[in-house]
């Protein structure tokens, strides 16, 4: 199975945007509403692209659950 990674934007250039997962540049170009992703939103990557856009609520909610599973704690 595979996962998408929480990551915020650092900063956005020509070539996509910058996330923080192992600073990487990744593809928005998916994401049109409700505007263009920017610098310091929370967004849900997979294979290069930005699949959604994040509460920080959600992210955070998703970096606990992560955490705790790669933890094992139930």
């Amino acid at each position: 199975m595979c996962l998408g990674t929480v990551a915020q934007v650092t900063e956005l250039t020509e070539a996509g945007v910058v996330v923080r997962a192992g600073t990487r540049v990744v593809r928005a170009s998916l994401i049109a509403a409700p505007g263009p992703v920017q610098a310091g939103d929370w967004v849900l990557v997979h294979s290069g692209l930005v699949l959604v856009r994040l509460t920080e609520q959600e992210a955070q909610v998703a970096l606990e659950l992560r955490d705790r599973t790669t933890k094992g704690v139930p």
